[in-house]
Parts: structure tokens; C-alpha cells; sequence
């Protein structure tokens, strides 16, 4: 099972029910603050997404961004072509 992203060594002052301290950080959401969007669930103390997903509300306290997204987002590179020459569209007719 992998780390959970918050540790006892850490300094972070997170929620007792919060889910960085039992998932690593791929695994939950984070919210910047509670909502309906991530409702907290009576049955079991955590707060969840429509689909599920664990959510936090209270992102200064384990020290990320708010993102609403698991795992965080990745930079995507996307390679355009060069645009062609109009004198070479002409050329080939």
C-alpha cells in the first residue's frame, strides 16, 4: 500500500478524519473549504465526492493548493506543426 501523503513526522496540523492522513495524495480531492460538492458522510466521518473520491477541506493545513481533481493535474505538452508557407500551398497545384 503506498504512504500516506501526511505522515507522524510531519508538521502539518491536519483534521483527525482528513484523507492525507491515511491515502497518498493521488487519491483524494481537495476542496477550499467544506461544501456540498463533497458532503460529509455521517456513516463513516469523512467527507466524499458524488463519485466517491475522498475529499479534504482544508487545504492550508496539510500545505497544497485547493485542485478538485485526483491525482493533482499534470502539465500537458502538446506539439503543434509549423505553420506552412502559403507560397507552398500555390506550389503544389
Amino acid at each position: 500500500m503506498a504512504e500516506p501523503f501526511i505522515t507522524e513526522d510531519s508538521d502539518h496540523p491536519a483534521c483527525g478524519i482528513c484523507p492525507s492522513l491515511r491515502l497518498p495524495r493521488d487519491a483524494f480531492v481537495v476542496y477550499d473549504r467544506p461544501s456540498r460538492e463533497c458532503p460529509f458522510n455521517p456513516a463513516d466521518g469523512h467527507r466524499y465526492t458524488s463519485d466517491g473520491t475522498p475529499a479534504c477541506v482544508h487545504p492550508d493545513k496539510i500545505g497544497v493548493e485547493p485542485d478538485r481533481i485526483a491525482p493533482p493535474p499534470e502539465r500537458v505538452v502538446v506539439e503543434q506543426e509549423p505553420p506552412r508557407k502559403r507560397w507552398a500551398l500555390f506550389r503544389s497545384r
